[in-house]
């Protein structure tokens, strides 16, 4: 039945010398697909930066960080990174000097670590070194990138205080007058000129009695010449003392003594 219903139309189409074309899927599916309303376009993706939050170590250096001229990067420090090492410039550093202790030379960030944000610089013909926050950098030519800081300068801790008072100890001053248990810490000074005055007894540890300014010029800490400032702990009673000769000081043998002493810088 549905061959019958085709044949006239054929015959038709040659009659009038006309093309008979059937309907394709892709003509028919875009004719009901421009029929549709077309779908918003997405957003742009968000560009996502290559470099975030540094977790640095006391090493790391500025020539790690990857980055353009002028591009700020958030670092993060530990506590305790070593001073003693090479540092190249004041406030602008050579790529190569260890971030974490120029922070520390510029007042950035204290010794107990903490977060900064790192400058990407170009290179410079020439870099000054400088001493502060007890950090020394050094001097340097040209080179070819560098790095800097920014944001608010932090308040340095006091330095350690080894003693709460100097002693300011006359060359006769025995260890006898210093007022503390043993183990007790004390800061003393002492002037020149002092090794003509009294005598100690002992070698590395001293009798109470013995004069302090003596002990120290034979233990090494002062000079006759000019004087020094040491560190003094009291100890506990010892049955003996052993005297020697150092630096130019003679210390004597000495028996049973219920206060001592020894010295260290």
């Amino acid at each position: 039945m549905r061959f019958d219903a085709t044949i006239p139309m054929f015959a038709l189409c040659m009659a009038a010398s006309c093309v008979l074309r059937t309907p394709s899927l892709s003509s028919s599916l875009g004719a009901s697909a421009s029929a549709l309303p077309s779908a918003p376009s997405a957003p742009p993706a968000a560009e996502v930066s290559d470099v975030g939050f540094i977790e640095a170590g006391c090493t790391f250096t500025g020539s790690e960080i990857k980055g353009e001229p002028g591009s700020l990067h958030p670092l993060a420090c530990p506590a305790g990174c070593n001073k003693e090492v090479n540092i190249f410039g004041t406030d602008v550093y050579t790529s190569d000097t260890p971030v974490c202790a120029a922070a520390m030379h510029a007042g950035v960030m204290s010794p107990r670590g903490g977060e900064v944000t790192v400058v990407l610089e170009p290179g410079r013909p020439a870099y000054r070194g400088s001493k502060r926050n007890g950090i020394a950098s050094r001097d340097w030519g040209t080179y070819r990138a560098s790095f800097r800081f920014e944001g608010p300068r932090v308040v340095q801790a006091a330095p350690e205080v080894r003693a709460p008072v100097v002693v300011d100890a006359g060359c006769t001053f025995e260890a006898n007058q210093l007022h503390g248990e043993p183990g007790s810490v004390h800061r003393v000074s002492c002037p020149p000129g002092c090794k003509a005055n009294g005598w100690a007894a002992g070698t590395d540890t001293y009798s109470g009695n013995s004069r302090i300014c003596l002990a120290a010029i034979h233990a090494g800490l002062s000079s006759d010449e000019g004087g020094g400032e040491f560190t003094l702990i009291l100890g506990d009673a010892r049955p003996a003392f052993r005297g020697s000769k150092r630096n130019g000081v003679e210390s004597h043998d000495w028996g049973a003594y219920n206060v001592s002493f020894r010295l260290q810088r």
